[in-house]
């Protein structure tokens, strides 16, 4: 299978959980409107929600570079994602070299990537 192939596949996936995704934002949102819980209960939920909403988010801009034909290329370093990474994590948008140098470079306060030097 070539890689404009298995991109098409990743897309099936990327529609596919950001359904899943959305439906579970709705049950969030009608389970918060129906009940009254305790502080710690309200918390999780938030945190449930906010994390939901990343992920849809996610996986919007991932479709929308996979539209533009952008996707699965390292912001980093401008190198195609390996397909197992991107079938890994599909919303990802670094490959597996620039992400943790990028956090390590976001941790020491410094910008950008050496992964191409």
């Amino acid at each position: 299978m070539n890689r404009q192939a298995e991109l098409g596949v990743l897309r099936i996936v990327l529609e596919e959980q950001y359904e899943r995704h959305s439906i579970q934002l709705a049950l969030l949102d009608r389970q918060a409107r129906r009940t009254r819980s305790d502080g710690a209960d309200l918390e999780a939920a938030a945190a449930l929600t906010a994390a939901t909403r990343r992920a849809l988010g996610d996986i919007a801009r991932a479709l929308h570079y996979l539209e533009q034909g952008r996707y699965g290329t390292c912001g980093g370093c401008d190198r195609d994602i390996p397909i197992e990474e991107l079938a890994h994590r599909p919303s990802t948008r670094l490959c597996a070299t620039c992400e943790p140098e990028l956090r390590r470079r976001a941790d020491s306060g410094r910008n950008g990537c050496d992964c191409r030097r």
